[in-house]
Order: C-alpha cells, then sequence, then structure tokens
C-alpha cells in the first residue's frame, strides 16, 4: 500500500470510530423548544438530574443538572422551578427551558419540600432553623425560626383564631419533639410537645381552622388544636410514623413502621379501619375518586376504598417505594428505589408507561397544568 493510500485509510477509520462512539452517548436532539409552554411533568432523583416530560407520552422537554441529591420534592412557583439538594445548593431554573436563574448555596443538605408562602420561600438547609426567603432575591433572609429540635419535616401554613381574631399561622414540626405555630415575621404563637418522648419525622396536616395531625417516631399519630396547641387525641401505633398524614371527610389516613396503613376518624381518634402490607410504609398517601393511593417498602402501590379500607388493587415494582404518589386527570404517578417513574390508571392499576430516572426516588413527581399544579401530599399545600 503507498504512504497516501495508507493515510487515506486511516483517516476514514478514525471518522468512523469517533461516529460509533457518538452514536453510544445519550445526545438530546439540538432542536429549540418549543415557544408555546405545555402541560409538564417534574421529576428528580439521587442521580443529580431534574427532568422536565411530557406527562401524557413521557417525551422528555429537557433535563438539568444539579450539584447534590434530590430528596425533596421541587416547587413551583409563577415560572419558576425551585429545586434543594442535599449538598445545600438552591436552584431557580426556568421551567419552560430548564435554563438556570439562579442558585444560592445555603449551609446543609435540604431534605424538607420547601413551601412557598406570602412571597417567601420557606426552607430547612438542615440543623434546626426554618428561613423565609425573599422570592423575588432569595439572597435575602426575611426572617428565620429555631426550632427545639432538627427539622426535616415540610413546613405548611393555614389560619388560626386567636382572641376571636382569625390570622395567618405557619406550622413546622421538628426531631425534638415539638410542633409549633408561628406568625407571618416568625415569631412563636404556641408550641406542642407531646407527653410521650418522641420525634416528629412526619410533616403536619393543616385543612381547617382548628386541628392539625402530625406523625411521631413514637408510633402515635397526633390531632392538635390551631388555635391553641392543646392536644385534643393521640392514636398508638406500634412503629414509628414517618408518612405525612392527610385528612379528608373525616378521615385522617397515614402509614406505620409497623407495616399497617391507617384511617382514623379526625372527631374521636377511633380507628376506622387498617390495611396489613408486608413492609413499612413511609410513603405519604393521596386520594381520589374515594380510594386512597400509598406505597410500601415492601415494592407495592396500593388503591384502597377509603369507606372500607378494601385492597381494590396494587402494584408491584422492582424495589421499595418512599416516594408519596401523584395523582392527575384519573391517572397515578410515582417513583421508586428502582429508578423508574410510574403512570397508571388510577382506577384498575393499569400500566400506561415507565420512565426511567437512572436514579432512585425518595422525592415525588409534581405537573404543571398550566393554571395550576397539581402536588404531592407532602408539598404542604395539597387539595384534593
Amino acid at each position: 500500500m503507498n504512504l497516501r493510500r495508507r493515510y487515506w485509510v486511516i483517516a476514514a477509520s478514525a471518522m468512523f470510530s469517533v461516529a460509533a462512539l457518538s452514536s453510544c452517548k445519550d445526545y438530546s436532539p439540538d432542536l429549540p423548544l418549543p415557544d408555546k409552554y405545555t402541560k409538564t411533568l417534574f421529576v428528580s432523583s439521587n442521580n443529580q438530574i431534574v427532568y422536565a416530560i411530557d406527562p401524557i407520552s413521557s417525551e422528555k422537554k429537557w433535563k438539568f443538572s444539579v450539584e447534590g441529591e434530590v430528596h425533596a420534592t421541587p416547587v413551583l412557583h409563577g415560572n419558576t422551578l425551585w429545586v434543594g439538594t442535599t449538598s445545600g445548593k438552591l436552584y431557580q431554573i426556568d421551567k419552560q427551558f430548564g435554563k438556570e436563574i439562579k442558585q444560592l448555596t445555603l449551609g446543609g443538605p435540604i431534605v424538607g419540600t420547601p413551601y412557598v408562602y406570602n412571597g417567601r420561600l420557606l426552607l430547612v438547609p438542615a440543623g434546626n432553623t426554618l428561613y423565609a426567603l425573599d422570592l423575588n432575591d432569595i439572597s435575602t433572609v426575611v426572617w428565620s425560626y429555631t426550632a427545639g429540635g432538627a427539622l426535616e419535616t415540610s413546613p405548611t401554613a393555614f389560619r388560626v383564631k386567636i382572641d376571636g381574631v382569625t390570622s395567618p399561622a405557619i406550622f413546622v414540626a421538628d426531631a425534638g419533639n415539638n410542633v409549633a405555630a408561628l406568625n407571618d415575621g416568625g415569631g412563636t404563637l404556641w408550641t406542642f410537645t407531646p407527653p410521650e418522648a418522641g420525634a416528629f419525622y412526619s410533616s403536619p396536616c393543616v385543612v381547617n381552622d382548628e386541628y392539625l395531625y402530625a406523625g411521631n417516631d413514637n408510633g402515635r399519630m397526633y390531632a392538635v388544636n390551631t388555635n391553641d396547641g392543646s392536644l385534643k387525641w393521640s392514636f398508638p401505633t406500634a412503629g414509628q410514623v414517618r408518612s405525612s398524614p392527610i385528612h379528608i371527610g373525616g378521615n385522617v389516613l397515614f402509614g406505620s413502621n409497623d407495616r399497617n396503613f391507617y384511617s382514623v376518624d379526625s372527631a374521636s381518634g377511633m380507628l376506622r379501619w387498617k390495611v396489613a402490607t408486608a413492609d413499612a410504609i413511609q410513603s405519604s398517601p393521596a386520594v381520589f375518586n374515594q380510594n386512597v393511593y400509598f406505597g410500601s417498602y415492601d415494592r407495592n402501590l396500593y388503591c384502597v376504598d377509603i369507606i372500607d379500607g378494601t385492597v381494590k388493587w396494587k402494584m408491584l415494582t422492582s424495589a421499595l417505594i418512599k416516594s408519596s404518589p401523584l395523582l392527575y386527570n384519573g391517572e397515578v404517578y410515582f417513583g421508586g428505589y428502582d429508578k423508574n417513574l410510574y403512570r397508571l390508571d388510577a382506577m384498575d392499576g393499569s400500566q400506561k408507561y415507565i420512565f426511567n430516572v437512572n436514579g432512585q426516588m425518595a422525592t415525588s413527581p409534581i405537573i404543571d397544568s398550566v393554571g395550576g399544579a397539581a402536588v404531592p401530599s407532602i408539598s404542604g399545600n395539597y387539595r384534593y
């Protein structure tokens, strides 16, 4: 072979090798994102990537890399998606194009889902301090509250009535065994500490002007008067309660590490029914069409009749489910430790699609419906 021919063969081989290597990489097509914003599902995991996909087709719109695992469910507000990570980073991301607007480095991991309230972003970067950041400038701390123990739950807000005057309030639960109600400026209105030793890792649920519900590591679910912090009742289970409860139609619904899912009467604190599973339940439930949905460490997602506790169907996955399910338009979305996001028909459990995120999901998906947001119960502003 002459020298010129040898050079041509080597060059051609190099080009084919580069082409072959390139074809093995996961490159997104270099196509412009559409100008019209449509319904979008956002999902994240411990693989340090946030995905935006079409909730019906699962077509990927964009992906955004973050520093650290995502354990806290992201939050939508306006045109922004807020994402906190275990590295202590808080990202402000344009929800349509997946571009970073701003980021802030905080003092520790963000594991509790942030909450948007009254122009503030409420979040806890580890430790025992709740920060209220200005939504227009997240580097500005408007106020802060120091709890009596570590804060790993999500805050929520509603109203209280004190001395006949109704005013807004923020509620937080901490691992020092306290639940507190705060005013608009972070001042303490009241604090509830159970008579039994324990710690709160279950986020509080408040949906009316009278009572708050929160689970405790001592195995109890507590009902607390939101106006003065007095105890109404407590319900015992045989394991830690880290599933955040929901309250609907006189039912307080939650799971326990004793492998049971409970429905407790909100007025009396008496058991209505319970469903046994094969492992711990830390997934927070969601309700649709008189059914309640929750995941278990036994790898199943359950659909249970809210009236009598009959299991209507369950769907087996390949790993534990800690993620709280999301119900939207008659379908249920949830993620698992098998690294998959599932979309199922809510009535019969039939599978619509599986979207692999290549990461274990402790967090939950959310959907921007363009005009509103569908969020899981762990987000603190869950509505039925």
